[in-house]
């Protein structure tokens, strides 16, 4: 039977922006502007559904022309049935001005991003599941964790794996480590990249994460990626690939990563697996290239 994996989190439009030169503030420059579905979890769920996953996926789109879009492309995805459409929202778009070296910056518009509220995961969403993941920016744009309590406590009352990526290091300074992690209690899994690990752990040793996840992942770009449990460590080279945009490269690796690790428990695998597609999607514009042959 295949695993069952509730994704709960944000859903958006990333606008690419690509100038083939260096800005002309009050000008123009020639370069590329691209339109392509993301949003973290969404990102998520739609690579744990390709490499095999039953994906409940819980986010909130618009019923505007970008939300139909986006439920259609949900749907051929095989992720859509759960996705909140909200009357009269406008659905969320994110800017990312990408560099030469594939690396990006993130404008999230939070003038129009449709926000969790308490009730909008229900704990009734862990009957068709095996393990809960969601990630750190709905809620920084709750300025809460309140949304997810009732359902993390009979998550952990039931045993489910809970899986964390907390997605900003940016936004953990702003909202602040010890608040961000005191709110959403211990977890099976902390996924992080670098700098996300250096802001919640500040001066103490990676290994220190492992004070708020049983096993703490921390993806380390060309560098591999590592990990960290019941005092033992593991880590995996990087796979060799021509950078072209990191966006949603983490996010393919937590996909990966999550269902390796929930078939066979196995962190090396599970590493491995996160590195190869995370590789495949930074050698691609956008977070969901079609799937490596």
């Amino acid at each position: 039977m295949a695993l069952r994996l509730l994704v709960i989190g944000d859903i958006a439009w990333d606008i690419f922006i690509r100038p083939e030169g260096e800005l002309v503030r009050g000008s123009d420059v020639l370069g590329t502007v691209d339109v392509m579905p993301g949003g973290a979890a969404a990102n998520v769920a739609v690579w744990a559904r390709r490499l095999g996953a039953e994906v409940t996926l819980v986010g909130k789109i618009g019923d505007d022309t970008l939300g139909t879009l986006m439920r259609t492309h949900l749907q051929a995805e095989g992720v859509a049935r759960h996705v909140i459409t909200t009357p009269g929202g406008l659905s969320t778009r994110v800017g990312i001005l990408v560099s030469a070296d594939g690396e990006h910056s993130f404008v999230i518009d939070h003038t129009k991003v449709l926000r969790f509220e308490e009730g909008d995961a229900p704990p009734s969403l862990l009957d068709a599941a095996d393990a809960v993941f969601f990630n750190g920016y709905d809620i920084f744009l709750a300025r809460s964790t309140t949304f997810l309590s009732v359902l993390l406590a009979e998550a952990r009352l039931r045993r489910i794996p809970i899986i964390f990526d907390p997605s900003s290091f940016a936004l953990i300074d702003a909202f602040g480590a010890g608040r961000l992690m005191d709110g959403v209690g211990p977890v099976d899994v902390l996924l992080a990249n670098d700098a996300e690990a250096g802001a919640l752990r500040g001066r103490r040793p990676l290994a220190s994460l492992e004070a708020w996840a049983r096993l703490a992942v921390v993806k380390q770009g060309s560098g591999g990626a590592s990990a960290y449990g019941g005092g033992a460590a593991w880590h995996a080279a990087a796979n060799p690939v021509k950078v072209v945009d990191t966006t949603g490269a983490g996010d393919a690796f937590d996909a990966a990563f999550i269902v390796e690790w929930l078939a066979s428990r196995n962190v090396e695998a599970a590493l491995h697996a996160g590195n190869r597609i995370g590789a495949h999607v930074a050698a691609h514009l956008g977070a969901q290239p079609p799937s490596p042959a």
